[in-house]
């Protein structure tokens, strides 16, 4: 049972990381015409921010502390600066929804 919760976490944490990739090259690319800096990195930071977390779930099952600490802050930092610049950019009018 271990090792198919290590390949979840595993899986998890390499398509969140695919989709910061990929939302960094819609930008790059100017592919959404819509997507500014902003909503960029926003999204890269929110996606990181859960490959972290994964990658921290992985190594906490695998008994390494010092890396799951990191991992679990690190993610936790991403995801509140997702979170501050999605609020920043919808009270300013920097992100615009509909």
């Amino acid at each position: 049972m271990q090792n198919s919760t290590l390949k979840k976490y595993s899986f998890m944490g390499i398509i969140f990381s695919l989709f910061a990739i990929f939302f960094a090259i819609l930008f790059y690319f100017n592919l959404i015409s819509t997507m500014d800096l902003m909503l960029s990195v926003t999204y890269v930071s929110y996606f990181t921010g859960l490959a972290l977390l994964y990658n921290g779930a992985y190594n906490r099952n695998q008994a390494h502390t010092k890396s799951t600490i990191i991992n679990f802050a690190t993610g936790l930092v991403f995801i509140l600066i997702a979170i501050a610049l999605l609020t920043y950019g919808l009270i300013f009018g920097k992100i615009i929804l509909f």
